[in-house]
């Protein structure tokens, strides 16, 4: 494709913010968006990997392949372990509570709020896929001598490093919290603050931040600084989404000293590190 994030848009408008909006109505639920973001990243990455030239010998294509398969493995089995290994038992809560507010309107909301919201945050994210595979492509244009640009380099030394240091943290962030989860309800303490949570009232959105940002250094290696925009989408809609679901964590919270416990708790930790 001459235009390969055109092409992007389109495929992810008309299957996903159209196609998967469609299937929502129809389940009147649309919790099929959630497993879904986990596995857009490797297809689109396989899609941009898969232009012309572009594949065949890029050392920062493979890394990036190889990472962003590891990153939709792990956030793929954290979904679904949290599901109970069910498909389609519930939705997310913002949606749920969205219909509620807004029942005799929902039917043409959820479009803007579901399928096409996302769009403009996976695409986006996904775009140092572009900017690698067309320093790729013109390497193998010019014969191998196209410059620096399409060499490994210190900078993609730096993303692979990082990116793997999100991974883990949000791998381990979220082992806590499954095992916190499932303690026994007389041993389970009212709030989590142990291990990486002491440090963060959030640690998996930590990782998943360290991550993202660091992905796009690839694009950035290639002096891409467009590839930012992404990230920092993506961490202005974290920020509120970590707002959210304290405000709902504590509306639905039957224990009045869990509440306190968890306000105490706030007091001294940090909603990700430094805020």
């Amino acid at each position: 494709a001459r235009r390969p994030n055109l092409l992007l848009h389109l495929l992810f408008f008309f299957n996903i913010s159209v196609g998967f909006w469609i299937v929502g109505l129809l389940q009147r639920s649309f919790w099929l968006i959630d497993p879904y973001w986990t596995l857009f990243p490797p297809m689109a990455g396989a899609f941009y990997a898969t232009r012309r030239a572009a594949a065949p010998g890029s050392a920062q294509l493979a890394a990036m392949l190889a990472l962003v398969l590891a990153w939709s493995l792990r956030l793929t089995h954290s979904y679904f372990r949290r599901e109970g290994w069910k498909f389609g038992e519930r939705e997310d809560w913002r949606y749920t509570d969205m219909a509620k507010k807004h029942p005799r309107h929902w039917w043409w909301m959820s479009f803007f709020a579901v399928g096409f919201a996302q769009q403009f945050m996976l695409c986006p994210l996904v775009y140092p896929f572009y900017s690698v595979s067309v320093a790729a492509e013109a390497k193998a244009d010019s014969g191998g001598s196209w410059g620096s640009l399409a060499s490994w380099g210190a900078l993609d030394s730096v993303a692979a490093a990082m990116a793997t240091l999100g991974l883990a943290i949000s791998a381990i962030a979220d082992r806590q919290l499954y095992a916190y989860c499932n303690l026994d309800r007389k041993a389970k303490p009212p709030v989590l603050d142990r291990g990486l949570w002491h440090f963060s009232r959030h640690p998996n959105y930590v990782g998943e931040q360290i991550w993202w940002w660091s992905f796009a250094l690839f694009a950035v290696a290639r002096g891409d600084w467009l590839a930012m925009a992404g990230p920092f989408i993506n961490s202005l809609v974290l920020a509120h989404v970590t707002e959210l679901t304290e405000q709902h964590m504590l509306s639905t919270w039957t224990s009045k000293a869990r509440v306190a416990e968890y306000k105490r708790y706030a007091k001294r930790t940090p909603k990700w590190l430094l805020c």
